[in-house]
């Protein structure tokens, strides 16, 4: 855990429809509105030592209790950690007002006996920024809309990577996404969607609500706009085996 500072084109397919849902917001009845409301979400990366992979996983799915309690008390909701390839990466939503006071306070006694633990199994970028252990990635995407409540929906993390020199260019695709698909794909049951990226990759969060994921993807997949835009995306990611997107293995998750 940071210190808070059946690869398939569907894959493919949900990063895409979810990046209708950066248009500007709009109200509607459509959304949820019972959860406590986010002032800062975070996204980071660092790697996992090949040795240490198995026992990492291990140990996070039985986190020190007094761990869990010091998050949720530093306003921490909504955390993940998933793990592909060698590489976390950690997404989180904060619901305070005083984040760096927040954050601080995470370092007491129990979490630095779990820092004891997870530190040795862990190894910061090189290009993180000075004074960080995970590397905090830049936001593409950002949604606060929800149609569902965060803890019963679906959580998915995954990962592409973009051709070298393309890096401008989908920053610039995010920023002009056509406004037209946003009711439609929270429609479908996707929502909280959260893409960011790092050294020459884009890694994805979003939330699943519905009871029929592939249904719901054969259905936003037919809709024009969508199709044009994917169609834009392709040409500046590289290609895989059985698509562009890789799933990443969820190994933690706190409400």
């Amino acid at each position: 855990m940071p210190y808070i500072p059946k690869k398939s084109v569907i894959f493919f397919i949900l990063i895409i429809f979810a990046f209708a849902m950066n248009a500007e917001k709009k109200s509607s009845s459509l959304f949820y509105q019972g959860e406590e409301k986010t002032s800062k979400r975070v996204g980071s990366l660092i790697k996992v030592r090949p040795e240490y992979e198995e026992r990492y996983i291990i140990l996070h799915r039985h986190t020190f209790p007094g761990v869990l309690d010091r998050i949720r008390k530093s306003n921490i909701r909504n955390y993940s950690i998933f793990l592909l390839n060698g590489i976390l990466f950690s997404y989180y939503e904060y619901i305070g007002n005083d984040y760096e006071a927040d954050i601080k306070a995470i370092a007491d006694s129990v979490t630095r006996d779990w820092w004891k633990l997870t530190d040795p199994m862990q190894e910061p970028l090189p290009t993180r920024k000075e004074g960080e252990w995970w590397a905090e990635m830049q936001q593409l995407i950002c949604l606060d809309k929800k149609i569902g409540p965060s803890p019963k929906a679906r959580r998915i993390g995954i990962t592409a990577e973009v051709i070298p020199g393309k890096e401008e260019e989908l920053k610039e695709l995010c920023e002009n996404f056509p406004p037209d698909l946003e009711a439609e794909t929270n429609k479908k049951n996707f929502q909280n969607a959260n893409m960011f990226f790092n050294d020459g990759r884009v890694y994805y969060y979003y939330e699943y609500t519905g009871d029929d994921i592939r249904k719901s993807l054969s259905e936003i997949g037919q809709n024009k706009i969508f199709k044009d835009f994917q169609d834009e995306m392709n040409k500046l990611l590289v290609p895989k085996q059985n698509g562009y997107w890789e799933i990443m293995q969820e190994v933690f998750h706190t409400d």
